[in-house]
């Protein structure tokens, strides 16, 4: 038993050093260097870091965050860009308002992957509680759950 403990604990450590390393700005290939600093302007705080074939950015832009996942080659895998809630799609915010309409928005979150685009809702209510809600561009609620 103690054995499999030591091993399981191992791997653990062995994927959480695998999964991600920070970069610094001269580690980046240029090509993704050129792409970023071509599609974004106005960046504060930005750091890179590889996780296993994607090299991921996080930076603001307006105090908004922002990751992207790119491939070696520089395309976009995925994204999460955070967004005020006056710039929900409004199926969404008129599915999170209808089901909630006690809950007021405390962040929101545009992820795009694999040709598919999903809102990340928190919301809350009170101090207490607190739902995080996946809602796609039709206003479909996803998943629900209790933060």
């Amino acid at each position: 038993m103690m054995k499999n403990l030591k091993i399981a604990a191992l791997l653990l450590f062995a994927t959480a050093t695998i999964s991600a390393q920070d970069l610094k700005t001269d580690e980046v290939p240029t090509n993704l260097q050129t792409i970023f600093s071509n599609s974004y302007s106005n960046v504060a705080d930005v750091e890179w870091e590889k996780k296993g074939d994607h090299y991921k950015v996080e930076f603001e832009v307006n105090s908004l965050e922002h990751d992207i996942w790119y491939d070696a080659d520089g395309n976009v895998a995925k994204s999460k860009v955070e967004i005020l809630e006056s710039e929900l799609p409004s199926a969404v915010a008129s599915a999170v308002k209808t089901k909630y309409a006690d809950y007021k928005v405390d962040s929101v979150e545009v992820h795009e992957e694999g040709g598919k685009t999903t809102y990340e809702v928190e919301i809350e209510k009170g101090w207490t509680k607190e739902r995080k809600l996946i809602v796609d561009a039709s206003g479909k609620i996803l998943s629900d759950i209790e933060d």
